[in-house]
């Protein structure tokens, strides 16, 4: 892995964290005497989105949605993930860290995109809990005199010992958006648990109940829960990233599915002025 800004090690005897100042991305989590759960990337590159691990999006998902229609804004998934995050010292542990960031680490042509050329002010705290579970959770505050509109994701990549033989419980019947096809095209869950055979998969969800990813080829299940959102998204992009992706080597698609606790799109977070809103997601092991 290149390191060329700050890594941090939260660790103790129930679990141990990874987590990038770029971004606040967290990089990696594992379970005492388990194997790890959250997927880690391969590199590391200043100044470029990090694959893997969790990263935090925000404040618009994708290009960003606006008037029923994509945005189009840049850069994808806004620019929180590729921004130097402060660390609070005074809230950081063995067992915890905090982050902070607010619209002056932003251009004012990313503001622009935020709000239709307005000048939003907001700062975002992001705590890390790392132990048995790892729960994170990011609280915006809106510190403007006009409401504040914006998407956010916690986009964490699970990691399991081979993809084609998971199995994803909790979203059985759920509606969804397919986003492989033009125009989000709506679908149905069938009364069935989510598999993954190497063919894309981008879904919008519209259901945050609890999630229980099992994982046979590790022997396990991967229990995930949300708060603060009413869209759950899952994403691997299969057999294609051999080809299309060109930080993921060869048949990397089958270490990880990508589980996310989002507000997008008509679901985004709208805040009054001096109001915060705080979306979170647990994760636990358990082992059979």
């Amino acid at each position: 892995m290149i390191t060329t800004f700050t890594i941090r090690n939260v660790a103790n005897e129930d679990g141990a964290a990874q987590i990038s100042d770029f971004g606040a991305h967290v990089l990696s989590w594992t379970p005492a005497g388990g194997h790890p759960a959250v997927w880690q990337p391969k590199a590391v590159y200043l100044g470029k989105p990090i694959r893997g691990g969790v990263p935090v999006v925000l404040p618009w998902f994708a290009l960003g949605f606006e008037h029923g229609e994509i945005a189009g804004k840049k850069p994808k998934h806004g620019f929180a993930r590729t921004t130097v995050w402060h660390v609070d010292e005074d809230a950081t542990d063995d067992r915890r860290i905090r982050y902070t960031l607010s619209d002056a680490d932003a251009t004012p042509e990313l503001l622009a995109q935020l709000h239709s050329g307005a000048s939003p002010r907001f700062h975002a705290v992001y705590d890390i809990e790392v132990g048995k579970e790892l729960t994170m959770t990011l609280t915006i505050t809106n510190d403007g005199t006009e409401p504040l509109r914006y998407e956010t994701a916690l986009h964490t990549h699970f990691h399991v010992g081979d993809l084609t033989q998971v199995s994803l419980h909790g979203l059985e019947g759920s509606d969804y958006l397919d986003a492989t096809v033009a125009g989000y095209p709506p679908r149905v869950q069938p009364d069935e648990p989510v598999t993954f055979d190497g063919t894309t998969v981008d879904r919008i969800y519209y259901s945050t109940d609890t999630l229980r990813l099992d994982d046979p080829a590790w022997d396990r299940v991967i229990v995930i829960e949300a708060h603060g959102t009413k869209q759950t998204v899952t994403w691997n992009p299969g057999t294609a990233a051999d080809t299309e992706i060109g930080d993921m080597q060869p048949g990397e698609w089958r270490d990880f599915v990508a589980i996310e606790a989002a507000a997008c799109r008509e679901y985004a977070i709208e805040l009054a002025p001096g109001e915060s809103h705080a979306l979170t997601q647990r994760i636990s092991v358990e082992n059979r």
